[in-house]
């Protein structure tokens, strides 16, 4: 018995190292193009090997990772500045689509009326139809009179960007409302009626008693919807204005290997780039847990 224990365990053992192994192997591979960024932004010149060490060591990138020389032919402005402008149309994009596919799903799978099914496929239907198509005629009404009166020549924060963000007001993301109603159908609604019979109103249902069931699936949502639009190039490309509100998207590109910027400086301002992302990734990973929905009907 001692024995068959021991080779079963022995057996065990050589899996689970294999398994290691192997997602070690993969995240290694994953994550080397980024070890090699940080490699070449630490390197003097061009790096022409595929190691990730710096063949000529220098800190030149880093010295001057922050500025942006030469940003739209005006004199150079730092990428905390592009780093704004971008948090300028990523935040209120974020905090209001988050809130309003929120509401928009737990009206579609709480509340009962006619025409729900119409509704449920009209959100199908958008989410299978790409955001292109819909660019050119909201840019055409956008520009129009008076609507661009809103948000063009304007100092307030925020306002500028307005057509970036405008559309999360009305919950415009099918696809995140689509993932609500997914997760809205794992909850039992003995919660809702329980909740309803002690004097709740319906506000304070999904306030009180589902969105503490629904954190996980709100921060994925939310994290879903920053790494969109930190990364949209096109919808600020298409209402760029002045060249003092451009976001990192546009301000990256022209800042290329010329006289005033050396690929040290280029890879640097890419991993400052990216850090934003990671850090809003590892913030936000511990929320990333299992549906607690089983344990609050046992409690």
């Amino acid at each position: 018995m001692n024995t068959d224990f021991k080779q079963q365990q022995t057996k065990k053992i050589v899996k689970e190292t294999i398994k290691f192994a192997i997602l070690v192997s993969f995240a290694f591979l994953m994550i080397y193009p980024l070890f090699w960024i940080i490699g070449a932004s630490f390197n003097e010149g061009a790096k022409a090997s595929l190691w990730f060490l710096p063949e000529k060591f220098t800190l030149e990138g880093w010295q001057n990772a922050f500025k942006a020389p030469g940003w739209g032919g005006d004199p150079g402005y730092s990428l905390f500045r592009a780093l704004w402008n971008t948090m300028q149309y990523v935040l209120p994009q974020v905090v209001f689509m988050t809130l309003t596919t929120l509401i928009t799903a737990y009206v579609v799978t709480r509340f009962r009326f006619k025409g729900k099914k119409i509704v449920f496929a009209l959100i199908i239907g958008t989410l299978l139809m790409p955001n292109t198509i819909f660019r050119i005629p909201m840019y055409a009404f956008w520009t129009s009179e008076p609507i661009s009166n809103l948000w063009t020549n304007t100092s307030l924060p925020f306002m500028p960007y307005f057509p970036l963000w405008a559309g999360s007001l009305f919950a415009v993301n099918s696809f995140s409302v689509f993932m609500y109603i997914q997760f809205f159908r794992t909850i039992p609604r003995d919660l809702d009626e329980a909740a309803m019979i002690d004097g709740a109103s319906r506000l304070q249902v999904l306030y009180h008693i589902l969105m503490p069931i629904l954190k996980p699936i709100i921060m994925t949502v939310a994290l879903l919807l920053f790494i969109a639009a930190y990364n949209d190039y096109q919808g600020p490309l298409i209402y760029r204005g002045s060249v003092e509100t451009y976001t990192l998207s546009l301000v990256l590109p022209q800042l290329k290997v010329d006289s005033t910027n050396t690929y040290a400086s280029v890879y640097a301002r890419s991993i400052v780039s990216v850090i934003v992302l990671i850090i809003v990734f590892f913030s936000a990973q511990k929320y990333f847990v299992g549906n607690e929905a089983d344990s609050a009907i046992k409690g």
